[in-house]
């Protein structure tokens, strides 16, 4: 008698176990070390039943990858919803960025891997909800009228003053207050409108 095909719920059930062995896996031994092989015999199933549910080594690590991105993606929408005005929000929002870099390190290193130099796809798409709430603040702050392109720049220049950051403080080469760029000065620092003026970067 043919065997009853899974459905979709204990197809997931199988990928997140595939997951977290891989995700063993790298933790103790590093990326390079995470094999189909090696995974299929920490759930105890074959390499070739494995291929069923990803494709190949990449493929997991991009999965592994979109889940440490929808981690600070809730971290990110947790801080927003414990502020009102779109200014705290802001700064919530840089505070909650800084503290998954620091409490969530490994998460933090695996969200932005690079694989041959570019995050794949799948990670990009989540990164792209999980600034989201950054996006909507930044568009309420901002009261000039501003073009998607122009808010998207605004929402850069502040993602780059949080992530540089974090890898600075990472590296030991910052302590002390978490800056943050507001909008309206992130929007002159970074150049956009007739009227920008260069300001420095605002701190709390």
């Amino acid at each position: 008698m043919p065997r009853k095909p899974l459905t979709e719920d204990e197809k997931s059930i199988v990928r997140e176990k595939a997951a977290a062995a891989a995700r063993r896996i790298m933790d103790e031994y590093g990326a390079e070390k995470v094999t189909i092989r090696g995974i299929a015999k920490e759930v105890g199933m074959s390499a070739m039943s494995l291929y069923t549910y990803f494709e190949n080594k990449a493929d997991i690590i991009a999965y592994l990858q979109s889940q440490a991105v929808n981690e600070l993606a809730v971290d990110l929408a947790a801080a927003k919803d414990k502020n009102r005005s779109a200014e705290k929000i802001v700064a919530a929002l840089g505070d909650a960025y800084i503290a998954f870099a620091e409490e969530k390190a490994d998460e933090f290193r695996l969200a932005f891997r690079a694989e041959d130099g570019r995050i794949p796809d799948a990670a990009l798409e989540s990164l792209e909800i999980a600034l989201q709430p950054l996006r909507e603040a930044i568009a309420e702050s901002v009261k000039e009228a501003r073009s998607p392109d122009e808010i998207e720049r605004i929402v850069t220049g502040i993602w780059s003053g949080w992530h540089g950051y974090a890898m600075l403080r990472q590296a030991g080469c910052v302590k002390g207050q978490t800056p943050v760029f507001d909008a309206k000065t992130a929007a002159a620092t970074f150049g956009i409108g007739n009227n920008a003026k260069a300001t420095g970067a605002a701190a709390h």
